[in-house]
């Protein structure tokens, strides 16, 4: 990852060729250079899940709320997506979603590429 690429996330999120952050549930911690990779999986399997879903309303929230996952990752402050007229599926949505999340972005043990420890 370049240092233009790390320049677009807050100085407090990247320390010692690790990306770290917590907002709610929500957990980063990632090697810097495995960001790319991790981000591109992460991408491809929410989509995956959210073209599975049959309703098209729970589909576009899926999206929205994919989208709101990919800026968290990226550093950015957003507003999290409301659950449409407070469908339930929508929490389940968002319960797979946030698991896609954690299961590629957070990797406390695994090293850098290219590191000796």
């Amino acid at each position: 990852m370049s240092d233009y690429e790390l320049s677009r996330f807050p100085a407090t999120m990247v320390s010692q060729n690790r990306i770290k952050t917590k907002k709610g549930r929500l957990n980063m911690d990632v090697p810097t250079a495995s960001f790319p990779t991790a981000f591109s999986t992460f991408s491809s399997a929410a989509e995956g899940f959210a073209m599975t879903l049959s309703d098209v309303l729970h589909r576009k929230f899926a999206y929205s709320y994919l989208t709101y996952l990919q800026e968290v990752a990226q550093g950015a402050e957003q507003v999290r997506p409301n659950a449409v007229s407070g469908r339930p599926a929508c929490r389940l949505i968002c319960n797979e979603l946030e698991r896609l999340f954690r299961c590629h972005f957070f990797k406390p043990d695994e090293v850098p590429v290219g590191s000796s420890s």
